[in-house]
């Protein structure tokens, strides 16, 4: 007689993970590292992107900041070998990395291919700038942004057939976590968009105010 122990359950075989808390891949743009937490697990990721969208406010120390939300799944091909494979995660770009996300989908919707299709490939890139220290001294730094460009799908990345199935838990696709202090953009027009992005500038002004 074999006896099983299941608690947790396993990913099935030729399938994508959807978990129940979907792992948060960090990109630290002081160290130009990917991270889980505060483990460090490389500089390297190419992945398949499932769902993309627009958020609005304050993510760890960043506040009232336009973020983009991007679920993927780490490719096997110049990927960082510490980061999950098979296994649906989450992402947020913010600023430079944002833009660069953006144009990119811009440029092949407008050479008519769907991005969703290929294989997304982020890479670091070097910056310098001037911060204050803790004394008030302004001292140079160096720091990072994701530098965003595509390849076509290869044989050997995960299927579409394999990531469309992952779709059927797209009501999964959620980050309730991070999310707390975010309002959702998708589907607002752009006066909405524009009103909840001055509404927060003016709350911050009067907060700030000496009455």
């Amino acid at each position: 007689m074999t006896t099983t122990l299941n608690v947790f359950g396993t990913k099935p075989q030729n399938a994508i993970l959807v978990a129940d808390d979907i792992p948060n891949l960090r990109c630290n743009c002081q160290e130009g590292q990917w991270k889980l937490g505060d483990e460090a697990l490389g500089n390297k990721l190419e992945c398949s992107i499932l769902k993309f969208s627009k958020w609005f406010g304050t993510l760890g120390q960043t506040k009232d900041t336009l973020w983009g939300q991007i679920f993927m799944i780490a490719e096997n091909s110049g990927t960082s070998p510490e980061i999950f494979r098979e296994c649906l995660m989450v992402t947020y770009q913010k600023t430079r990395s944002l833009s660069s996300f953006l144009n990119l989908v811009t440029k092949l919707q407008c050479q008519g291919v769907e991005a969703a299709e290929g294989v997304f490939i982020a890479s670091f890139k070097k910056h310098s700038g001037q911060k204050p220290d803790d004394t008030g001294v302004v001292k140079p730094i160096n720091y990072y942004s994701i530098e965003w460009s595509w390849r076509e799908r290869a044989k050997e990345d995960n299927s579409i057939e394999q990531l469309c199935a992952t779709l059927d838990d797209s009501g999964k696709f959620v980050d309730p976590q991070s999310t707390g202090k975010m309002q959702c953009l998708d589907g607002l027009s752009a006066p909405e968009i524009q009103q909840i992005i001055s509404g927060e500038r003016q709350e911050k002004l009067l907060v700030g105010a000496d009455f």
